[in-house]
């Protein structure tokens, strides 16, 4: 338990510093997503540790879904992109393990019992009282119904690639299975370069990269990368790929924490908007999915 809080704390940290950036220093999420995946090449560095090849399917699967996490990663830094981190990540975060356990029904053979369909119908409820945004003409960048949108398919492809992972971890151990999603995540990384407009701002931001971006971008990664460690680990220990999701109620704790103490100090640097009914509405919506990870944990 303690690796996952640790986890999700360093996630939530890492979505802060990725929203500050996206919104001020790299604003296109495809040069972000590529970044980001581009450093997954450093999972390579666990290759002498009990690595081995096996199979060309299995291979397959498994760079397969690195390219999943590419893409999650990408709708995911566009819908942060165009709306609040407070708003996107518990959002994502509570439908996420509603899509993991059908997918795992599926595919995996899971059980889906009655207080899961609950724990499904509380999680929605928390979403959606998250969702309700009325239109901020002071905030023009904000668009809340498209970044839901495209939190959604964020939410469903991190959801196959989760999935994907348990399988890839059990069939294959957990460094194999590692190792072969990071290459992925790195191919996938290539794709986003089969768009001329993503080349040039890449080409850009690396030529001439913004003051301090560099720094704050290698310090989320880190606290990125490791969580991704930690949590990896955990979905290979776990008998249930569910439970590790329906712990992610701390991150959001955390990232409502981190806000709110941004926003006191540095009102801003994120730009979020907390009016006490705002701070309340995300609040109790985060109370509202945490309940129903916690309902679907015990289920």
């Amino acid at each position: 338990m303690i690796t996952i809080i640790g986890a999700y704390f360093l996630n939530a940290s890492a979505t802060v510093i990725d929203k500050f950036l996206l919104a001020k220093k790299i604003p296109n999420p495809a040069v972000y997503a590529f970044f980001i995946c581009f450093l997954n090449l450093l999972g390579l560095v666990f290759i002498p540790f009990g690595f081995h090849f096996s199979s060309w399917s299995q291979t397959l699967i498994g760079l397969f879904n690195g390219v999943l996490f590419t893409f999650a990663y990408l709708f995911m830094f566009m819908a942060l992109n165009r709306n609040e981190a407070s708003r996107i990540t518990p959002f994502m975060g509570g439908l996420q393990p509603i899509f993991v356990l059908l997918l795992a029904f599926v595919l995996l053979g899971e059980a889906i019992g009655g207080l899961m369909l609950v724990a499904f119908a509380v999680i929605v409820l928390g979403t959606i009282v998250l969702s309700y945004q009325k239109k901020d003409s002071k905030r023009p960048m904000i668009n809340s119904q498209s970044s839901y949108w495209l939190a959604l398919i964020a939410t469903i492809l991190f959801a196959g690639a989760y999935t994907l992972n348990k399988y890839i971890f059990v069939s294959e151990g957990f460094v194999t299975g590692f190792v072969l999603v990071r290459i992925g995540t790195f191919l996938g990384a290539l794709l986003l370069l089969l768009r001329p407009q993503n080349i040039k701002d890449i080409w850009a931001e690396v030529r001439a990269p913004k003051k301090a971006s560099g720094g704050l971008f290698l310090v989320g990664q880190g606290a990125g990368a490791l969580s991704l460690i930690l949590v990896s680990y955990a979905v290979a220990i776990s008998p249930s790929v569910a439970i590790i999701n329906a712990s992610r109620g701390l991150e959001y704790v955390f990232l409502l924490a981190i806000v709110l103490l941004l926003a006191r100090k540095h009102p801003h640097l994120l730009e979020e908007k907390l009016t006490p009914w705002i701070i309340f509405q995300k609040a109790g919506a985060v109370a509202l999915i945490i309940a129903g990870l916690v309902v679907l944990a015990l289920a």
